[in-house]
C-alpha cells in the first residue's frame, strides 16, 4: 500500500496509482481519507465563511432588484389600466369633437403628457376628427393631414374591429409620422411614438357608432422607469447611482423597445442604444424602427422572454450571453417581470411585454452589519461539519456512481444508445461501468436486427393485396334495395336506423350533412323506403336558380301568367303529388321563396303564378342542407318558423372522417365500380394504399374518396394500386396565392392574401380581381366551369377566413373582396 503514497518527485500521478487507487472499495477510501480531512476542516473555514458571506449579499441584491422589477412593471400595468378607465369613460357616451378636444386639454392639466393623440373613426367623413398633443397645446389635426400619416390613426386595426363596446384593444409600439402642415406656431412635421387604446363606441341603438383610440405617449412609460432607477425613486431604500442600472421594456415577440434614461431630460427620444451595443440581431420592427430584436444566439435573453410570455416573474445571475460589458459582468443581477393588459371587465389579463432590470451595483459593503452573526455561525458550523464529514466525504467518493447515472440519464435524453466513456475511479463504478457497456453493445445488436427485419416487413405489407370488404346488401322492410349507401360502421348504423324509423311516418324531413356525405341518397332511401315509393321523386336544387326561376320550378305557372308561358307548367310541387320532393340547398332560397314555402307546407296548398285557384298537393317534403341553419336563423338570412317547419324529423349524414372504418368498404365498392367503367379487369389495393387512403382526413368526404379512387384507377398502369398511385386533391396545390407587390403607398390600404388557398379559388380570385362585386355564377365561370356545390362551399369558405364579404341572400347574393370594402 505504501507504494501508492510515493508521489513526491512526480508532478502528475503515476498510471500505477491511479490504477491502484482505482482497485479501493468505497468503504476503504473513507476510512484512509478521513483523517487527513479532519485537518483541513480547519483551514476550509476561512473559506467557508467568505461563500456565506457573497451568497448572504447575493441574496440580499437579488431580491432587492426582483422588488423594483416588479414595482416597475407594476405601475406600467396600473398606467394602462387608468388609461383603459379613460377610454372607457370617453366611449360611454357618443364622442364629439367638443368632448375630446376638452378630455384632451383636461388630461393634459391633470395627467401631464400622458395622452399624445385621440382620434373618432366614425360612420362619415363629418365624424372623423384627431387632435394630438403639442408643446403649445391640444391642436385638431385635418382629417386629409391624417390619412396620410405614416400609421394613421383613421385606419382601425383588425384586432378591435372583432371587439365589442366595453373591450379595450392595445396595439404594439408604433411610430406616428404627421406631415408638415400650418398649424401651431410654424408649420412642422410631427413624429410620435406612441402605444394606442381602441375600442369602439356604441349608439343610441346599441349598435357600433364608431371608433375611439386614444395614444399613449411612450416616453410617459419610458419616463416611469427611468424614475424607479433614480434617486427619486418613490420605493429609495438606500443610496443608488443611476449608471448602474439600466430598465428595459420589451414586447412578448421579443423586441426590445425602449431603455430608462436620465430624469433630467423627459422629453427625450426613445432609445435602446446603451442595451443593444456589443448584441447581435436584428434592427427595426413593423411600425416602429427604433426596435431591437437580439439574435438567437443570445439564449439567456430568451430564456427570459420565454419566461414573460409565460406570465412569470423572476431573476437572472451571471449571465455571460445577455447584455454588452457596460450592462452585463460577472455578478449581474437580471429581475424581469411581465406587463399585462385587461382587454375587458370579464377578460383575463394577457401578456403585453415585459421589464427586464439589470443591476450592476453589487454594493459589498451593504452586508458589513452580518458579518459578527457570519463568523459565529462559520465557527459553529465548523463543529457541525466535522460530524457531517463522513456523509459528505461519503457522497464525494460515490461521485463516481453519480457520473455513471447521469451518462446513462443523458443517454435516455438523446435517444440513443452509445458506449459510456469515463475514467475509472474504483472498483464498483468500474465494474457496473463496464457491465452496462455489454449490456448496451447487446441491445444496439439486437436493435439493429430488428429495424432490418421491421424495415424488411414494412417493404412487403405495403405491397401486400389487400382483400377489400364488399358491401352488405340492405333492405328495407319491403325488400327494398339500398345499394348507393354504403358502410358497416356504427355511424352507418345509426343512419340506416334512422332512415328506417323516418320512413314509418309521413312527416317531413330535414337532412343536413357536409358537402359530399350522401345527402341526396339519404333523401332518394327514404324515398324507396316509404309507401310512396312507387310514386315520383322530385329534386330541386335551391341554390342552383335564381328566385324566379326557382319560383316557377316549385309551384309552376299557368298559361298566359308571363310572356314566355306558352302552356301550363306543373311545378315541383303537383309533380312530385303522392311521391316526394327534395329541396336541396334549401339555406340558399331567398326570403320570397321561404315565405312561399312556410305558406305551402302549413296549407299544403300551391298558387301557380297567374292563377287565382290554389291547388292541394300530397307530397313528402325533404329539405336538405350543408350550412348550420340555426347560425342563419340567428342571423336574419333564414325564416325561424320555416325552420322549426322543416325540422319535423332531422337526420344527419355523417362525415367520412368520423366513419374511417368505412374507407376499405367505400374503396373497395368504388373500385370495383371504377373497374367495370373502365374495363381495367380486376382492380385491388395494396396495405400502403389503404393504409395511406385510412390516414387521410377527407375534407371532401365520400365524394372525395369516390374521385381518388377514380383517378388512381384511371392513371394506375398495374392490377394492383400502389401507395405512390393514389393522390389527393390538395397534394395538386401549386402553393399559396399572395398579391402581387404593392406601391409602398398602397401597402397599407390593401392586405395581402396571404392564407392557403385551393388551385379553383387562386385561379377564379385571380380573375375576378378587377371584377367586383361578383355572384356565385360569375365564380363558376372564373374558375373554369366548377359545379354549383363547389363554387357555394368555395366562398363559403373564402367568407369564413375573411377573404370575401358578403352582402345578400339567396341567389341575389353579392361577394366582394375584403380590401374593396375597405375602401
Amino acid at each position: 500500500m505504501l507504494h501508492l503514497f510515493r508521489r513526491a518527485s512526480r508532478s502528475q500521478p503515476s498510471d500505477r496509482y491511479i490504477e491502484g487507487l482505482s482497485q479501493w472499495s468505497i468503504r476503504k477510501k473513507l476510512l484512509v481519507f478521513l483523517l487527513p480531512a479532519v485537518i483541513a476542516i480547519l483551514a476550509a473555514t476561512g473559506m467557508i465563511l467568505n461563500v456565506f458571506s457573497n451568497n448572504y449579499i447575493g441574496l440580499a441584491l437579488e431580491r432587492s432588484s426582483l422588488i423594483l422589477t416588479l414595482a416597475q412593471a407594476h405601475e406600467v400595468d396600473n398606467l394602462l389600466q387608468g388609461c383603459r378607465e379613460d377610454i372607457l369613460s370617453l366611449a360611454y357616451r357618443p364622442v364629439t369633437r367638443e368632448r375630446l378636444r376638452e378630455f384632451m386639454e383636461g388630461s393634459a392639466a391633470a395627467r401631464g403628457a400622458l395622452y399624445a393623440e385621440a382620434a373618432y373613426v366614425g360612420e362619415d367623413n363629418e365624424h372623423q376628427f384627431v387632435f394630438i398633443r403639442t408643446d403649445e397645446g391640444v391642436e385638431e389635426m385635418p382629417a386629409d393631414v391624417a390619412n396620410k400619416a405614416k400609421n394613421s390613426p383613421l385606419v382601425v386595426s383588425r384586432k378591435a374591429l372583432e371587439y365589442a363596446p366595453g373591450k379595450v384593444a392595445l396595439s404594439d409600439l408604433t411610430e406616428v409620422y404627421y406631415q408638415p402642415t400650418g398649424l401651431g406656431v410654424a408649420p412642422r412635421a410631427r413624429t410620435l411614438a406612441i402605444l394606442r387604446l381602441t375600442t369602439p363606441v356604441a349608439g343610441p341603438d346599441r349598435a357600433i357608432a364608431g371608433y375611439l383610440t386614444l395614444s399613449i405617449d411612450a416616453r410617459s412609460v419610458r419616463n416611469l422607469l427611468s424614475l424607479h432607477n433614480s434617486s427619486h425613486s418613490p420605493i429609495l431604500g438606500f443610496s443608488r447611482t443611476s449608471e448602474n442600472r439600466q430598465s428595459i421594456f420589451v414586447d412578448d415577440r421579443g423586441w426590445m423597445l425602449f431603455q430608462s434614461e436620465g430624469v433630467e431630460d423627459p422629453t427625450r427620444r426613445l432609445s435602446v442604444e446603451d442595451v443593444k451595443n456589443g448584441l447581435s440581431g436584428d434592427h427595426g420592427k413593423p411600425g416602429f424602427d427604433g426596435a431591437f430584436r437580439p439574435g438567437p444566439r443570445h439564449e439567456g435573453y430568451w430564456r427570459i422572454l420565454t419566461s414573460l410570455q409565460q406570465g412569470q416573474s423572476g431573476m437572472e445571475r451571471n449571465e455571460p450571453d445577455f447584455g454588452p460589458p457596460k450592462l452585463a459582468s460577472s455578478e449581474d443581477f437580471i429581475g424581469y417581470a411581465p406587463v399585462r393588459f385587461q382587454e375587458g371587465d370579464a377578460a383575463e389579463p394577457v401578456v403585453v411585454g415585459g421589464i427586464i432590470y439589470v443591476d450592476r451595483s453589487l454594493l459589498p459593503r451593504a452586508a458589513e452589519f452580518g458579518q459578527i452573526n457570519i463568523l459565529f455561525l462559520t465557527t459553529m458550523g465548523a463543529i457541525v461539519t466535522l460530524t457531517a464529514l463522513v456523509v459528505v466525504l461519503g457522497g464525494a467518493i460515490t461521485k463516481p456512481l453519480a457520473r455513471l447515472s447521469e451518462a446513462v440519464g443523458r443517454m435516455r435524453l438523446e435517444g440513443r444508445l452509445h458506449e459510456i466513456e469515463l475514467p475509472d475511479s474504483d472498483l464498483e463504478s468500474t465494474t457496473l461501468k463496464r457491465a452496462i457497456n455489454r449490456l448496451i453493445a447487446a441491445v444496439m445488436s439486437k436493435e439493429m436486427e430488428i429495424k432490418a427485419k421491421d424495415e424488411r416487413l414494412r417493404s412487403v405489407r405495403a405491397k401486400e393485396r389487400v382483400a377489400l370488404i364488399a358491401p352488405k346488401s340492405r333492405r328495407g322492410e319491403d325488400g327494398v334495395l339500398l345499394e348507393d349507401l354504403v358502410g358497416e360502421s356504427p355511424a352507418m348504423m345509426r343512419l340506416f336506423e334512422r332512415i328506417r324509423k323516418i320512413t314509418a311516418t309521413d312527416a317531413d324531413v330535414l337532412i343536413i350533412g357536409e358537402t359530399g356525405t350522401g345527402k341526396e341518397l339519404t333523401a332518394e332511401a327514404i324515398h324507396r323506403l316509404s309507401r310512396r315509393a312507387p310514386m315520383p321523386f322530385i329534386s330541386i336544387n335551391c341554390g342552383a336558380l335564381d328566385e324566379n326561376l326557382l319560383m316557377d320550378a316549385l309551384f309552376g305557372h299557368v298559361k298566359g301568367a308571363f310572356s314566355e308561358a306558352k302552356s301550363d307548367r306543373k311545378g315541383a310541387f303537383l309533380a312530385a303529388d303522392g311521391g316526394t320532393l327534395l329541396l336541396d340547398e334549401i339555406g340558399n332560397a331567398s326570403s320570397r321563396v321561404q315565405q312561399a314555402l312556410l305558406r305551402a307546407l302549413s296549407v299544403r296548398r300551391i298558387s301557380p303564378l297567374g292563377s287565382d285557384e290554389e291547388t292541394a298537393f300530397d307530397a313528402r317534403v325533404v329539405a336538405a342542407t350543408n350550412v348550420n341553419l340555426k347560425e342563419l336563423v340567428a342571423t336574419g338570412e333564414f325564416r325561424e318558423d320555416l325552420y322549426y317547419r322543416l325540422q319535423v324529423l332531422a337526420v344527419t349524414t355523417p362525415a367520412l372522417r368520423e366513419r374511417i372504418a368505412d374507407v376499405p368498404v367505400l374503396a373497395g365498392y368504388f373500385l370495383r365500380l371504377a373497374a367495370r367503367r373502365m374495363g381495367k379487369g380486376d382492380l385491388a389495393l395494396s396495405r400502403g394504399a389503404l393504409d395511406k387512403l385510412e390516414a387521410h382526413s377527407w375534407p371532401g368526404n365520400v365524394r372525395e374518396l369516390k374521385n381518388c379512387i377514380i383517378r388512381a384507377a384511371a392513371l394506375a398502369e398495374r392490377e394492383l394500386i400502389l401507395a405512390e398511385d393514389i393522390h389527393f386533391e390538395d397534394e395538386m396545390v401549386e402553393g399559396q396565392l399572395v398579391m402581387e407587390k404593392l406601391p409602398a403607398e398602397a401597402a397599407v390600404e390593401q392586405p395581402a392574401l396571404d392564407v392557403p388557398l385551393t388551385g379553383r379559388q387562386r385561379k377564379a380570385l385571380r380573375a375576378l380581381m378587377d371584377h367586383v362585386p361578383f355572384t356565385r355564377q360569375d365564380y363558376q365561370e372564373a374558375g373554369g366551369g366548377v359545379p354549383q356545390r363547389t363554387a357555394q362551399h368555395d366562398l363559403q369558405d373564402l367568407v369564413r377566413r375573411g377573404i370575401l364579404t358578403k352582402d345578400g341572400r339567396g341567389p341575389s347574393t353579392k361577394y366582394t373582396l375584403s380590401h374593396h370594402r375597405e375602401e
